[in-house]
């Protein structure tokens, strides 16, 4: 063949589209099929949003619950320190004082503890370990069914019951074998470990309480000596005593290892001063001249109770009834008092059993996991369903970019971006739209109480990950339908209608 007649092929280098290219594509493609693309994302709007409220509300509950918790706690602190320090307490109290510190890590509650006892603090914390697995345990035996219990432990329960296992361990361990839906806390095993340890541990529990009861018997001592053998109330006279006797008796409690410093004094009689006010005006209330001179005000046919006159101290019409008995702001302190309790008390009763959780799967209960994963199994089908039939329409385009050299890889590549582009904008909107339900749903349980302890740190992570389950799951439910169009034949796709 001659030179002249050869002709010269001219193969050049294919070009590959970077993922900036790429991504610009799947956005054309996006707006080209703007209908089926719309249905994808609203399925992962749906799903995300779900995702967002559950984990916004759980959240919510919990750092509103126990900032409740801690605010009742500090109502109450006057009337604890008093029981402590003046009540002699039982051991089951002792106990049950030592497994709340112990899972609170209330180091000062501790401190106390070894302080009064004149024990070690390891020693104080090695018997308050024991003390929360005590009542694990306890608890644990009185949740079983009434008729096995009844099998496994007779008619006992709390520390009789621990006692009762004790004395008949090889009986009670072929008694639960069968029982294969009790569950041990912690295993049989550990179970065993520690009733191996519980009469030595009992024994040193018992001392406590002892040598507790003995300090408390000189805090009455102390009490009664700065009274001066005066007949008044102990919390009348804590909140009248002049500020150096107060001082006195305070140190000689303090003296004696109770944790009681100058400010949980002045703390003390604050709040006993606000309750002695509180329990005046009650009285007053139910006193015969008071009824009378209300309805009298108030025009009323049927005599309201103490409750209901309470929000209503605060008016000048009230101060008026009350005129030559209380001040006009002594009844707005009461009324403003009641009612931040009477809501304490009710938030704490709603949330009692958020804040008596240990978390879970990300704040979340059972109930609330097993409706999370439903619902994702829903929309993967959703999404799966919407891709498949979002590939099927594009065969022809598939063979043409198979034709024009695009590897099944690049293919698989594209509609995974197409889809985890469309799961992550979805995502956004959904935790939007989940954010600001459990929002509006949150202020209208809690009010002020959730914004003062709103979790911030919470809502972003739970942000993020409502936003990459949203992503995971739009990628992951496109696999299949992608694997599938990225292995047809170019011939195969163009003859599909």
């Amino acid at each position: 063949m001659s030179k002249s007649n050869t002709r010269a092929i001219d193969v050049r280098k294919q070009h590959s589209m970077s993922p900036g290219e790429t991504l610009r594509l799947c956005i054309k493609g996006v707006k080209h099929r703007l209908l089926r693309s719309m249905l994808t994302l609203a399925v992962v709007v749906l799903a995300v949003a779900f995702f967002m409220f559950l984990l916004s509300e759980s959240m919510f509950q919990r750092a509103t619950g126990l900032g409740v918790q801690a605010e009742t706690k500090h109502e109450r602190l006057s009337q604890q320190r008093l029981t402590r320090f003046l009540s002699p307490a039982t051991e089951a109290v002792t106990v049950r004082r030592l497994a709340d510190a112990w899972k609170a890590q209330d180091a000062e509650q501790l401190d106390e503890f070894a302080a009064v006892a004149s024990l070690d603090r390891e020693r104080i914390d090695a018997l308050a370990a024991e003390a929360r697995r005590e009542i694990e345990y306890a608890a644990w035996l009185d949740a079983i069914p009434a008729g096995k219990r009844t099998v496994l432990i007779r008619k006992t329960s709390g520390r009789a019951a621990l006692a009762f296992v004790i004395a008949d361990l090889d009986g009670f361990r072929s008694r639960l074998k069968p029982m294969i839906d009790i569950k041990v806390p912690g295993g049989l095993a550990a179970f065993e470990s520690f009733l191996s340890r519980y009469p030595e541990y009992q024994q040193a529990t018992a001392a406590l309480n002892a040598a507790w009861n003995a300090k408390v018997a000189q805090a009455s001592a102390a009490l009664a000596e700065a009274k001066a053998g005066g007949a008044q109330d102990d919390a009348d006279w804590i909140v009248d005593a002049p500020d150096d006797a107060a001082e006195r008796w305070r140190a000689a409690i303090a003296a004696l290892g109770f944790s009681f410093d100058a400010p949980a004094l002045a703390l003390m009689r604050e709040q006993l001063r606000a309750s002695r006010e509180c329990a005046e005006v009650y009285k007053a209330l139910n006193t015969r001249q008071i009824r009378e001179a209300w309805m009298r005000e108030y025009q009323e046919n049927t005599p309201s109770t103490a409750e209901q006159k309470i929000p209503r101290l605060a008016e000048p019409r009230a101060a008026k009834i009350f005129e030559g008995v209380f001040d006009a702001e002594l009844l707005k302190r009461v009324a403003v008092k009641t009612r931040y309790e009477q809501k304490l008390t009710s938030l704490e009763r709603r949330l009692a059993f958020v804040t008596s959780q240990n978390g879970g799967f990300l704040g979340l209960n059972g109930r609330q996991v097993f409706l999370l994963a439903i619902s994702f199994v829903v929309c993967m089908v959703g999404i799966a369903n919407a891709m498949l039939m979002s590939i099927t329409e594009r065969f022809r385009e598939i063979a043409t970019m198979k034709c024009l050299g695009a590897t099944d890889t690049y293919i698989l590549m594209q509609f995974m971006m197409e889809a985890g582009m469309q799961g992550f904008c979805g995502g956004l909107l959904g935790v939007v739209i989940g954010f600001a339900i459990a929002a509006v749903r949150g202020f209208a349980a809690f009010g002020s109480h959730l914004a003062a302890y709103w979790p911030w740190a919470d809502l972003a992570a739970s942000g993020v990950v409502s936003l990459l389950a949203g992503v995971l799951l739009a990628i992951l439910a496109s696999v299949q339908p992608s694997w599938s169009a990225s292995r047809m034949a170019p011939m195969e796709a163009m003859r599909v209608e």
